[in-house]
């Protein structure tokens, strides 16, 4: 019996978890634990950055996993809608082996509606910073570490207050540290509030393109595919997290429809990436750039489609939409921290993701 039935596709379009054919970070993932666990790290807080389907929630929750197994810590999820440090002091509270270190420590809770009332308590809380607070100086004498993780984090007042709960935490050298994902223009709004000190110091890591020799392998092996089939389809991907996963869901299902014997064809397989790529990602990229981005990224599509080019150079990009130097430097900017355009090689300009002028073929007119 085949493996290839469409109930056991081992890719998936689902977002917010670790899915079954996971391609590791290696690099930043290890400097990003070793920064937390080392005896003094450098960072209290960092940030992962990148454009959508990127894979900034699937490396937040590794690192979360390889983290929360270690004895001395603690992880922390918290919905950045939320108000964060009400959300924290509930959260930690629920861990049974915390809640028993703050039983025995006396500390009552019950005016913020955690717990029960404690009788003869030695600490009462009267707002969420003070109960924090009060948790983490019990959680620093059982040698305990806490990370609290927020994935797609925006500016508002409820970080702002957390950031300075955070500094306060700091200077009383309590263990907490903040992981922290983002877009680049979300990031960048909270670390221009330089009142926020601990948001501010943050680091700011990028995630950069999933490794294509491990993206061949685990076609090769999954799809069962020659390893030239396999490099080229990696390649298609550009090594964005979402096209991995997409492109090996279309492939899969295409084997188990295509009769033993025929090839998978394969144009299907990319028109479907194409719709899939479209309505999970592109569209809400699309939406959220200016009239400006999207002129330069016509533009620039244009160029390369005339010249044949997998880059071109800045110059004619801005000869042609017509801007001046400053003007189109600032746009040039935005795409290059949102992900979309890449500007690697010195005074050229490519289009980042996969498929993306395909995209753009659906916009020029509209």
């Amino acid at each position: 019996m085949s493996k290839f039935e469409i109930i056991n596709n081992p890719y998936t379009l689902q977002f917010s978890y670790i899915p079954p054919q996971f391609i590791e970070r290696t690099l930043v993932t290890n400097e990003i634990i070793s920064n937390y666990i080392r005896e003094i790290p450098t960072y209290r807080g960092m940030f992962i950055t990148g454009v959508r389907g990127s894979g900034k929630t699937v490396i937040l929750g590794d690192i979360r996993n390889k983290i929360a197994a270690m004895k001395e810590w603690i992880t922390i999820d918290l919905n950045p809608e939320s108000n964060l440090l009400d959300s924290l002091a509930r959260n930690l509270y629920l861990i049974p082996q915390i809640k028993a270190l703050f039983v025995k420590a006396k500390l009552d809770f019950s005016l913020l509606g955690i717990g029960v009332h404690i009788e003869n308590a030695e600490l009462v809380a009267s707002n969420e910073e003070d109960a924090v607070k009060m948790m983490l100086e019990v959680l620093k004498k059982a040698g305990k570490k806490v990370l609290v993780t927020i994935d797609e984090v925006t500016y508002g007042n409820d970080v702002s207050r957390f950031s300075h709960a955070l500094s306060s935490y700091a200077s009383a050298d309590y263990d907490i540290y903040v992981l922290m994902t983002g877009l680049a223009d979300n990031i960048k709004t909270i670390k221009n509030q330089k009142s926020l000190t601990f948001l501010y110091r943050a680091k700011v890591k990028e995630l950069d393109s999933l490794n294509m020799t491990a993206i061949t392998l685990d076609y090769q092996k999954v799809l069962e595919i020659e390893r030239e089939k396999a490099e080229e389809l990696a390649y298609s991907t550009k090594g964005y997290s979402l096209a991995f996963q997409t492109l090996g869901y279309h492939y899969w299902n295409a084997l188990c429809n295509t009769p033993k014997g025929k090839d998978v064809d394969i144009n299907s397989v990319y028109e479907n990436m194409d719709i899939t790529l479209s309505e999970l990602a592109y569209e809400k990229i699309w939406d959220e750039l200016s009239a400006g981005d999207r002129k330069i990224l016509i533009a620039l599509d244009d160029l390369m489609a005339k010249e044949k080019s997998y880059a071109v150079k800045v110059e004619d990009v801005r000869n042609v939409v017509n801007m001046k130097s400053n003007t189109f430097n600032t746009y040039r900017t935005r795409l290059l921290d949102s992900g979309v355009v890449d500007g690697k090689q010195y005074g050229y300009l490519s289009i980042k993701l996969p498929r993306f002028s395909n995209f753009l073929a659906t916009r020029k007119n509209i």
